[in-house]
């Protein structure tokens, strides 16, 4: 078994988290602070948008912790994180070392030092899959019939002896290419356009009307009608700073039907239903918003 070095990509990974943290902190207590003006959306949204960022951070940097590569009679194994990915022995053409490759060897997508994880492709390999946490001269590249492996063991010439040494024993049980991950990665979800479009769209519809309530609070009187009655007469007042509770309604709608939205959608046959609460949140947003001008 060997690991790649992990102390850099745990580092920056660690340190791009309290770096993200520390500041959705900053931007909440700036919230907390400072009157409601122009600005107020701009810190809202940092915030909201900085969470998909510490996941796909936290991810990223605490699948290091696990990160290895097992090599058998049978098989090349790399775990990283949840996932685990079985190459089989008899499938491996090569393995060249990385600073062999005139090629530049970076995944696309999101990487940062000491943590190059994605795909890319190259040729002659074809498709790539990266696994490494060193730079190209302390990597090596896995070739097989359908594409290639970037892996970064810590000592590379105790890697090869390993392979070699593995391989010259023979195979003893043929085994299949496979790819064992958390189900989440296949949902169909993340493939389905309409329903990124119907939950996208209704996030959007509060933090808009979060926006138009921001711009429109510094000329509004000190007290203003926050309710009114079957009959249309003013039933509650209140300073401006209750119209926030509108969209606030709004994203925890939007909140708890993406959610439900999600499960339902996983399941096959009940995925219309899924549909019907991404478009109840839509019609929530365009009832809050029909409430909010009324009010303004």
């Amino acid at each position: 078994m060997s690991t790649p070095p992990r102390a850099l990509g745990l580092v920056i990974g660690l340190t791009a988290i309290i770096v993200l943290a520390a500041a959705d902190v900053l931007f909440g207590v700036i919230l907390d602070r400072t009157p409601i003006n122009l600005l107020t959306p701009l810190w809202v949204g940092l915030i909201l948008f900085s969470l998909p960022a510490l996941a796909f951070l936290g991810y990223r940097t605490f699948s290091l912790v696990n990160a290895k590569y097992i090599v058998t009679q049978n098989a090349l194994v790399i775990v990283w994180g949840p996932l685990r990915e079985i190459v089989p022995m008899g499938e491996i053409t090569s393995v060249i070392r990385g600073k062999d490759i005139p090629a530049s060897l970076v995944p696309q997508g999101l990487w940062w030092p000491g943590c190059l994880v994605g795909r890319g492709h190259v040729n002659p390999f074809g498709a790539m899959r990266y696994f490494a946490t060193a730079p190209q001269a302390e990597q090596l590249v896995v070739a097989t019939a359908s594409g290639a492996f970037v892996l970064s063991p810590s000592s590379i010439t105790a890697f090869l002896d390993d392979f070699e040494s593995e391989r010259r024993q023979g195979i003893t049980e043929p085994v299949e290419h496979a790819t064992h991950r958390p189900s989440v990665y296949d949902w169909e979800l993340w493939r389905d356009r309409w329903a990124g479009g119907l939950v996208l769209g209704g996030l959007a519809l509060p933090f808009l009307l979060l926006i138009v309530i921001a711009i429109r609070y510094p000329n509004l009187p000190a007290i203003i009608p926050l309710h009114f009655d079957t009959q249309g007469q003013v039933d509650r007042t209140g300073t401006p700073g209750g119209l926030f509770i509108l969209p606030v309604i709004g994203g925890l709608v939007w909140l708890v039907n993406s959610l439900l939205g999600a499960i339902l959608h996983v399941r096959r046959v009940e995925r219309p239903a899924a549909y019907l609460l991404w478009v109840g949140s839509g019609l929530v947003q365009l009832f809050l918003w029909i409430a909010a001008a009324g009010l303004l």
